[in-house]
């Protein structure tokens, strides 16, 4: 089971579907990766200009977060057997949760007590 508030889904890729979560730890490993910040990564894709090795550095880490112990060529053979297209879309998830998955977490509790 997933929880949103917690910055976790499920992310398919090709035939494989993996639970997810996006992290701090997550992040700060796609930001050293690609050299730039999430809202530069967001932009980079929404111009069309994420590589294939910027998409599998995003794929990485917040896939192996959920749970799985996955590496790179896992990652890249996934990207493969299930399109660009579809790693693209994966990719933009990751970076949607990253700006605002978690802002709720703990507002419900703190409203009941």
């Amino acid at each position: 089971m997933t929880n949103p508030k917690r910055g976790e889904f499920r992310l398919s890729l090709g035939k494989q579907t993996y639970k997810a979560k996006v992290t701090m730890d997550g992040l700060a490993r796609i930001e050293t990766a690609l050299g730039c910040g999430v809202l530069r990564i967001l932009q980079k894709l929404s111009d069309g200009d994420l590589t294939t090795t910027e998409m599998c550095a995003i794929l990485l880490p917040i896939i192996r977060a959920g749970g799985n112990d996955i590496d790179i060529k896992d990652v890249q053979s996934a990207v493969w057997d299930g399109g660009l297209a579809e790693a693209m879309k994966a990719s933009g998830e990751i970076l949607s949760v990253a700006l605002s998955g978690g802002q709720n977490e703990g507002k419900e509790e703190a409203a009941v007590a």
